[in-house]
């Protein structure tokens, strides 16, 4: 009697307790699995973008014409005016341009890649370097010009943590200078002269800046670029007077290096992004 008793006591028990146990199967069978986390960012890939800014450099000097061949030249004077080499300032220049590179990120906090930047800039300096400029005939003229255009290519290496980097670069640069002394006096008076030549120059680059990518795509920096541009230019020209050409004469100007401040937005297309789906 008391086993058919506790039977069914057992019985009943079992019935009370299976809705329980297929809820609650019923709950872990629907219940979504966890996201996964998204893939951390990487600098890694190709890049274009564009920038803006300023740059200025150092006073030119250049000298004054002398006869080619004559004494007088090797003291430091020329023979036109007979003045020593004049040094004569250059005016800010805008810069801007565009920029295609590369980034390879070897570990979560470095980066290596390279940069092409080509641009243009217009840094001009000119002075009259008549001893006698209160005649006002014929001033002799000294013009320099660095620009229209110039090419930097760099490799940089870069501190990441996240979505910022810090970079440091380095590399060459190569850019156009115009320079010549020009005095176009009319006759009947002494001299007419043009010296002026144009040439491509080349120097080292480096310099540093900041980038913060704004998503996997776009991304703003800020840079400081030295060019060292140090030259000197050689430039020749005839002086001729009313009775006609005399003389070859040459002259020499003295260029420095170039600061450059910009800030830009870049687009990557995201190598690793794309890599992270398969």
């Amino acid at each position: 009697m008391k086993r058919t008793i506790l039977g069914r006591l057992a019985l009943a028990v079992l019935l009370m307790a299976a809705p329980v146990g297929i809820a609650s199967a019923a709950d872990l069978a629907v219940k979504a699995p966890p996201k996964p986390l998204p893939p951390a960012f990487n600098w890694t890939g190709f890049y274009i973008g564009a920038y803006a800014g300023a740059a200025w450099t150092g006073p030119a000097t250049t000298s004054d014409p002398c006869i080619v061949g004559s004494i007088v030249c090797g003291t430091g004077f020329g023979t036109y005016n007979g003045i020593a080499p004049t040094p004569y300032n250059f005016d800010a220049s805008f810069t801007g341009g565009g920029e295609i590179g590369y980034n390879w990120q070897p570990t979560p906090f470095t980066l290596l890649g390279f940069e092409n930047k080509f641009g243009y800039m217009n840094l001009k300096a000119s002075i009259i370097a008549n001893p006698f400029p209160a005649v006002g005939l014929g001033d002799t003229v000294y013009n320099t010009k660095i620009g229209n255009w110039y090419d930097a290519y760099t490799a940089r290496v870069g501190a990441v943590d996240g979505h910022f980097m810090l970079f440091l670069e380095g590399g060459g640069v190569t850019a156009r200078v115009s320079t010549g002394v020009v005095d176009t006096i009319v006759a009947p008076f002494c001299c007419t002269i043009n010296t002026t030549t144009s040439k491509t120059v080349t120097g080292w680059a480096a310099g540093g800046g900041i980038e913060y990518a704004i998503d996997n795509s776009w991304s703003i920096k800020g840079e400081v670029l030295g060019l060292g541009l140090h030259s000197t230019i050689n430039h020749c020209g005839v002086a001729a007077s009313a009775a006609g050409p005399f003389a070859t004469e040459c002259s020499f100007t003295k260029i420095g290096g170039v600061t450059m401040v910009d800030i830009g937005l870049n687009y990557r297309f995201g190598v690793a992004p794309l890599l992270a789906r398969y």
